[in-house]
């Protein structure tokens, strides 16, 4: 059995130099918008799908895209060999690593492949190149003499979106895991076209009933069922079902051909009247005809039906049902098509965009685990046959359907910022490979805890973590007063920001997952100072306070024992740990004071409010008022009913933090066509 375990992409789009491990069943890829989710998608079908060889300059990715510039500075200096100004010029190459059953008799389509020596090794390497050939170096490079005070890189680059196509082809070759200067060059059409095949069932699927919908694209499907149908390595009974539908329209071509065409025949001119001697003897006689793909595709509707004889067209139903009804023809087209190959490939590999779309939540959570429900359903139609041997990759957007996958299915895509302005970069985090830090125990708590809150981590900008329900509920608002004294371009509302609720004894279980996504997080906990009282240690005022209770700020601070004096005196440095910092609370300003909870920290930020001196037992009178809030009531209803209030300092300092952008790496800008990328990086 082969299967790919692991593809790279490098020089496409915001795709630079990626990898990506490819499960053996469904591998989920996850991200921010914009993110190079899509590009994935979009290298394999220009590689191996419909269309395949369409490249042009902006697909190049804005990292590689200087190396026309020093490949053409190169060739004008005169001095370097032509070999050496192709290496210079960019490529978009796409590498495949394969794994195969060495016990296995025949490789089948893979042995043309398997080019190393070594008798352990299970892995074979196909690389496909969008590269130039030497004898073309020329039409890239060579420029007509400009005119005065034209831009050099303008021109090249504009010339460049004429000659890359000219210029640039796809070509193959097979890699020696062993040895990777042993090469072996392949067919693309013939020999990776048996080892390979792709299926997309794409985004945009225009089911809406607007003016660019299409409401009949499930029943225009049965046309691509039909012609896989029509073939001689179809099955036997999809072959009988088109001899069949064939039949059917050729008794009803033979009918029309009768009476029909006799009086389509009268509507004809008859030639003679028009006097030209040459047309006497010509008649014109109609002969109508019916094609059955033409029939399928332009005349064939579904219908939903309906209880009482009144038959509802596609367009009716709702959209989650046709989009789920699509996708499942769709994949029941690929599986046709895979079975009707004259040699079915070692690989199929079917990428799902977007699925979610239109869908409840609970047909989201359950799609992932359906996917497999519906290989084994779709290969009982072939009991005396392997089950279909393919391989999904799933790019969503969803929390739902991301947190019902598996952890090690999960690739994350981060988008980074790179030293160069104007660009950026594509990093793949891979759990099955990358997450090691994460205990299994505690992965699996983080498995169930983002299933059962949907969880929005893997698509947000920036996170808090909270302990309670108070925080949680309020931090809309409190957010709102913090933007108030923030520049437009830090406001926290126009930032995409989750808050999750993890409470004070599973927080530190985060802190290895928030690291991994380098996700840029703010951790609000409490101090929770206690003290020991008959050799039991009690919940007390921050001032009696010897030691915390707190396991998010144990851990965060390496020190069970790590005591409340010594977590007020920590400085903002010591509370930051590259993408997360973690806020408990501290003075106010210009007050010796320090709260112990959310509750009465609230109340030390707004003394006045709650009818409390500002004294020297002000904490003290705090913490008392504080116990009567029955859980977090009180603090809820303050704060939604009053408009103007203080934001305790530690939750404000932390928020503004979180509103910062990170610092931009520090080095040279490469050289950049200017514009940058003209076309959507998605």
């Amino acid at each position: 059995m082969t299967k790919l375990t692991n593809a790279r992409v490098e020089g496409f789009r915001l795709l630079d130099d990626i990898q990506i491990a490819v499960e053996a069943g469904a591998t989920v890829v996850v991200g921010r918008n914009n993110s190079g989710k899509t590009s994935l998608t979009e290298v394999f079908d220009r590689f191996l799908g419909e269309q395949a060889g369409k490249f042009r300059l902006e697909d190049f990715a804005a990292a590689v895209r200087p190396k026309f510039l020093s490949a053409k500075a190169l060739r004008d200096g005169g001095e370097a060999a032509p070999d050496v100004v192709l290496t210079e010029l960019p490529v978009i190459a796409l590498t495949l690593t394969f794994t195969y059953d060495q016990t296995a008799d025949d490789l089948g389509p893979l042995s043309p492949f398997v080019i190393d020596l070594d008798p352990d090794c299970v892995t074979a390497i196909a690389r496909i190149e969008y590269s130039p050939a030497l004898n073309t170096v020329p039409m890239l490079l060579d420029l007509p003499e400009l005119d005065e005070g034209a831009n050099p890189t303008e021109a090249l680059f504009h010339h460049l979106r004429d000659a890359i196509p000219k210029a640039y082809s796809i070509r193959g070759f097979a890699i020696d895991p062993t040895d990777h200067t042993n090469r072996r060059a392949f067919d693309k059409n013939t020999e990776l076209a048996a080892l390979i095949h792709t299926g997309f069932v794409k985004a945009q699927r225009t089911l809406d009933l607007g003016k660019r919908g299409d409401t009949d694209v499930i029943g225009k499907l049965l046309n691509k069922l039909f012609k896989t149908a029509n073939t001689l390595t179809a099955s036997v009974n999809d072959q009988e079902i088109a001899q069949g539908l064939k039949a059917s329209v050729a008794d009803l071509e033979q009918a029309m051909q009768g009476d029909f065409d006799e009086r389509l025949k009268a509507l004809l001119p008859a030639l003679n009247t028009f006097g030209f001697p040459s047309l006497n003897d010509t008649e014109l006689r109609p002969q109508t005809t019916i094609d059955v793909e033409s029939l399928l595709t332009d005349n064939t509707r579904i219908l939903y039906t309906g209880a009482d004889g009144i038959h509802l067209p596609e367009g009716y139903n709702g959209l989650g049902t046709r989009n789920l009804i699509y996708i499942l023809l769709q994949l029941e087209a690929l599986h046709k098509a895979y079975r009707g190959s004259a040699m079915r490939p070692a690989t199929h590999l079917v990428f799902i965009e977007e699925p979610e779309a239109h869908l409840h939540p609970q047909m989201q959570e359950v799609f992932i685990g359906q996917l497999n429900e519906a290989v084994a359903t779709l290969s009982l139609k072939y009991p005396g046959e392997p089950a279909w041997q393919v391989q999904f990759i799933v790019s969503t957007h969803s929390s739902h359907l991301a947190n019902a996958a598996h952890f090690d299915a999960i690739r994350y895509f981060l988008n980074e910022p790179t030293p160069y302005a104007g660009v950026r970069r594509i990093k793949v985090k891979d759990f099955r490979r990358g997450a090691e830090t994460i205990s299994a125990e505690d992965r699996r708590f983080l498995q169930q805890y983002m299933t059962l809150t949907k969880c929005d981590l893997y698509f947000a900008d920036k996170a808090i973590l909270v302990e309670g329900a108070t925080e949680r509920i309020l931090m809309p608002r409190i957010s709102k007063i913090v933007d108030a004294d923030l520049p437009a371009g830090s406001k926290l509302g126009r930032q995409y920001i989750t808050t999750i609720e993890a409470g004070g004894a599973h927080a530190q279980v985060f802190y290895p997952l928030l690291e991994f996504l380098e996700l840029k997080t703010l951790v609000i906990s409490d101090l929770d100072a206690v003290k020991l009282v008959d050799s039991k240690w009690r919940k007390c005022p921050c001032a009696d306070g010897q030691r915390t209770s707190n396991s998010a700020l144990k851990t965060w601070f390496n020190d069970p024992q790590i005591s409340v004096q010594i977590l007020i005196a920590k400085t903002a440095a010591e509370k930051t740990k590259r993408f997360c910092r973690i806020a408990y609370q501290m003075s106010e300003e210009g007050s010796p004071h320090c709260a112990r909870s959310y509750e009465d920290a609230l109340i030390l930020a707004n003394l006045g409010d709650f009818g409390i001196a500002n004294d020297s037992n002000a904490a003290a009178n705090a913490w008392e008022a504080a116990q009567d809030f029955k859980k977090s009531e009180e603090a809820i209803k303050f704060a939604v009913r009053e408009e103007n209030w203080n934001v305790p300092r530690y939750i404000r300092e932390g928020l503004v933090w979180l509103s910062e952008p990170p610092p931009p790496p520090d080095a040279p800008p490469p050289i950049i066509p200017e514009g940058g990328p003209e076309e959507p990086v998605a």
